[in-house]
């Protein structure tokens, strides 16, 4: 799935791996889990960290910080949203 989307916004070329963390590896601020990316962008890589199941919608938003790097998250957020609809309105 990481492949494919990668294909749709165009980043092909980047390497991305998933890992996941111990939740007791997180110090979380109100939220139930963590999903995060962290981007060498010198090596055109990622690193998706998460403590739950990657979703299709979470692989989405990981990758839009890429894509999109300097958008904020409110704009990644309604971004995933949008991509998301648009799938299943079919």
């Amino acid at each position: 799935m990481i492949k494919e989307w990668q294909e749709k916004l165009q980043i092909p070329h980047w390497v991305i791996t998933t890992e996941r963390i111990d939740p007791e590896q997180v110090m979380y601020g109100g939220e139930d889990y963590f999903i995060g990316i962290s981007i060498d962008w010198d090596n055109l890589s990622g690193v998706i960290y998460h403590d739950i199941d990657l979703t299709e919608e979470a692989i989405i938003h990981e990758l839009l910080h890429i894509r999109y790097s300097t958008e904020n998250e409110d704009w990644i957020n309604d971004t995933t949203k949008q991509y998301i609809h648009s799938k299943y309105k079919y």
